[in-house]
């Protein structure tokens, strides 16, 4: 027997497994807690996240298990993978496709509220930059038949609590939303924790551990796209939903 899938919430479309854990992991825990549906959609499965870059079939197995340990430490209720995507290479595939998949994907849910990445993907990835395009040109796509989400998010690191610095475009620099996660920053660490296969994450883990025994306040940064939040903003936002 199937039964329907649960519509609204909070949905992050994003390109590899630990994308959600650097980017957007304690947003979605809060949600959770607040009883909010939270979802995820990740276009690979990673398997070029090897030491060399080489892709391999049994580091994309190894990073899909990351991945349902991390939604598990976040308390995510549904993680989703696309099939024939490449991990650095899903510009090699037809746009358009993408964007129905990801459209059917939405459609089906029919999320509150978006999080993908902006135009320059945080750190430049040609895949983080292709699957944000993707993901809002699928919400314009749906709004033609009035099913898009009322709000989309693009991820805006600018509050890392090691210090660390991006070359972000407009939008990713300029945050409209600072979500205080220092409630739910143990889970965004076990989910970091859970993509063990990743040297890169170990900075990141560094400095979030350091900022929870300092007793510092722990931030995630959006940037409301759509709709799109005029300037001045001379205040932050602090909720997504």
């Amino acid at each position: 027997m199937s039964y329907p899938i649960a519509q609204g919430g909070l949905a992050a479309v994003l390109a590899h497994p630990d994308d959600e854990s650097f980017g957007c992991a304690g947003s979605l825990a809060l949600a959770r807690d607040r009883g909010v549906t939270t979802r995820l959609l990740v276009v690979t499965r990673g398997e070029a996240g090897t030491p060399d870059g080489t892709p391999d079939a049994g580091m994309g197995d190894q990073r899909e298990a990351e991945l349902i340990g991390a939604a598990r430490a976040i308390g995510l209720d549904e993680v989703s993978l696309l099939d024939g995507y490449p991990d650095g290479g899903v510009a090699d595939r037809p746009f358009d496709t993408l964007v129905d998949e990801i459209a059917a994907w939405l459609a089906e849910r029919r999320p509150t509220a978006v999080i993908t990445f902006g135009p320059h993907g945080v750190t430049g990835h040609p895949d983080h930059i292709v699957v944000g395009s993707a993901t809002r040109w699928a919400v314009e796509r749906l709004a033609e038949s009035g099913l898009a989400p009322n709000a989309v998010y693009v991820i805006s690191p600018i509050f890392d609590p090691g210090g660390g610095r991006f070359d972000l475009s407009p939008e990713e620099q300029s945050a409209t939303h600072r979500i205080d996660i220092t409630a739910v920053a143990d889970r965004k660490l076990a989910a970091l924790d859970s993509h063990a296969s990743q040297t890169d994450t170990a900075d990141e883990i560094a400095a979030l551990r350091a900022a929870i025994e300092s007793e510092r306040p722990i931030y995630e940064g959006y940037h409301r796209v759509r709709p799109l939040v005029p300037p001045p903003h001379p205040t932050f936002d602090t909720k997504l939903l």
